[in-house]
């Protein structure tokens, strides 16, 4: 699976948000696109999206799951470009870079500048 990791156009990107973009693209612009289909998440990638829709899941194992997640995310080689897409896909769920999906759009929307990053929280 691949990416297109490229600095959306203007129209969809305030331009509060244009130069995180455009550092996260500098980021990320040597690295090979390959790499995202070595992300350490598709080893095992309910961990990163949680059970299906058939499966309950305690917030207690939420958190934990999350947890692990995080740890997994924080030692990926390709970590950066995953944060670079999820700023720019915003998912809904899951877990992307070591970031839930609701620190994934407050950083996006510019409402949690406090959220860890993924090497914060390993």
């Amino acid at each position: 699976m691949t990416h297109d990791l490229t600095v959306p156009p203007r129209a969809r990107v305030p331009a509060r948000d244009r130069a995180a973009l455009a550092l996260l693209s500098a980021v990320t612009r040597d690295m090979p696109r390959h790499l995202a289909d070595e992300a350490a998440c598709g080893f095992d990638p309910e961990l990163h999206t949680g059970p299906d829709l058939f499966t309950t899941e305690s917030a207690e194992e939420r958190v934990a799951r999350e947890r692990v997640a995080r740890e997994v995310c924080a030692e990926c080689p390709v970590w950066a470009s995953c944060l670079f897409y999820a700023l720019d896909a915003r998912p809904e769920t899951g877990v992307w870079a070591g970031l839930t999906a609701e620190e994934i759009a407050g950083l996006a929307g510019g409402r949690d500048a406090s959220a860890p990053s993924p090497r914060e929280v390993a």
